[in-house]
């Protein structure tokens, strides 16, 4: 029995043994995938940081060509709008001076009609001043004949 207990002894410790060394294999194992999930978890992060910026610089780009391209067409948008506004400005200017035109003539118009209208009653006043005259220098000529004939008369 003594050589079953030297050899239960040996034996154990010899498992001893071989389960500190599998414990320190397994320990080297865990600490070299924990070396390469580090450094592949840099890589990682090192990849995601370095697409995250050339997203934020495309992003960034496409921005800009956008802005641009608004840039661009409001300023067309406004030369248009420009053109349209002096286009009617013009357009009511023209609109204006041919009113203003069309009043003047109508101005015109009354003016010499008027002034005809009075010089026709300024002609007749005239004429009928004159017909009165006349018929006054007739009367005061019939009154002084009626006058001598009744002093004829009389004497």
């Amino acid at each position: 029995m003594p050589k079953e207990i030297a050899n239960v002894q040996a034996d154990e410790i010899r498992l001893r043994n071989m389960r500190t060394q599998m414990q320190n294999r397994h320990n080297s194992e865990v600490r070299e995938i924990q070396e390469r999930n580090a450094v592949e978890v840099g890589r990682a992060q090192e990849n995601h940081t370095e697409q995250l910026g050339a997203i934020k610089n495309a992003y960034d780009v496409q921005i800009s060509k956008e802005a641009e391209t608004l840039e661009a067409r409001l300023a067309q948008v406004r030369e248009n709008n420009d053109e349209r506004v002096a286009a009617e400005k013009k357009a009511g200017e023209e609109e204006t001076l041919k009113i203003q035109k069309a009043n003047q003539a109508k101005i015109e118009e009354f003016r010499k009609n008027g002034e005809a209208r009075l010089e026709t009653v300024r002609k007749e006043l005239q004429l009928q001043a004159e017909a009165l005259h006349q018929r006054e220098k007739e009367d005061s000529r019939r009154a002084g004949l009626l006058a001598k004939t009744q002093k004829k008369t009389e004497a």
